[in-house]
């Protein structure tokens, strides 16, 4: 293993940490976000106001993207609205 020497002011260092510190904090607002973003099949119909068996029917027509299996299905609000923009 090879030895290595890293010389950096102690100003470097601080300023590569806050970087660091960043980069993580908007890591964290994006998955705060993703939670935010995600709602049930039933919670999705209520939201865009059309039946739950309508919904359903469009997700297995491929035409609303959903995420998971079985009962543990959730739809994301953002790609829940665009969607349905398209839908005839």
């Amino acid at each position: 293993m090879e030895k290595v020497i890293i010389l950096a002011t102690a100003e470097e260092i601080a300023k590569g940490l806050r970087i660091i510190l960043d980069e993580h904090s908007a890591q964290q607002k994006q998955q705060t976000n993703f939670e935010a973003d995600k709602m049930t099949v039933g919670e999705g119909a209520k939201y865009i106001d059309v039946s739950y068996t309508t919904l359903c029917k469009w997700i297995k027509a491929g035409k609303v993207p959903v995420h998971g299996k079985g009962p543990t299905r959730f739809l994301l609000k953002s790609e829940l609205i665009e969607a349905y923009k398209k839908i005839d």
